[in-house]
């Protein structure tokens, strides 16, 4: 099954990521960039790293694109290879192309999805990542 990390603030939004998960992997929940990076931090010492990574964009403290240049600062120091570095899924309500061009170019994020989505969206990004593997056949909720 996936390790999957999601960061995001408000309880409804992590709610609805942890359930369209739900089947795929065993999801690790944060509300805050800090949180993220402590999770990371521990993840790649005990060496199991998360296999993705949903995270938001307007964070209490640190902001996403704040988090992620710490996440990805860490597998630095851990020695991880530019290709086995975890795929991070941005999620915000912004539509705002500079934002985006940030966490893709100095993030290195994979995909960037605008709130509000849908399971079957969340599904399709892991699959675009070849993620879903066995996993794929299991129903989405709501969907």
């Amino acid at each position: 099954m996936l390790r999957i990390l999601i960061v995001e603030d408000e309880p409804v939004n992590r709610e609805f990521l942890r359930l369209s998960l739900r089947g795929l992997g065993d999801c690790l929940a944060v509300s805050s960039g800090e949180d993220a990076v402590a999770a990371q931090r521990t993840a790649l010492e005990q060496n199991q790293p998360f296999d993705v990574v949903f995270l938001d964009i307007m964070l209490p403290g640190i902001n996403g694109l704040q988090a992620l240049e710490q996440l990805r600062a860490l597998e630095d120091r851990h020695g991880v290879p530019q290709e086995r570095r975890v795929p991070v899924i941005i999620t915000t309500t912004l539509d705002d192309d500079k934002t985006a061009s940030r966490a893709f170019i100095h993030g290195q994020a994979v995909s960037y999805m605008t709130k509000p989505f849908r399971a079957a969206q969340i599904r399709e990004e892991l699959s675009k990542l070849g993620l879903l593997g066995c996993w794929a056949e299991a129903p989405a909720p709501g969907s």
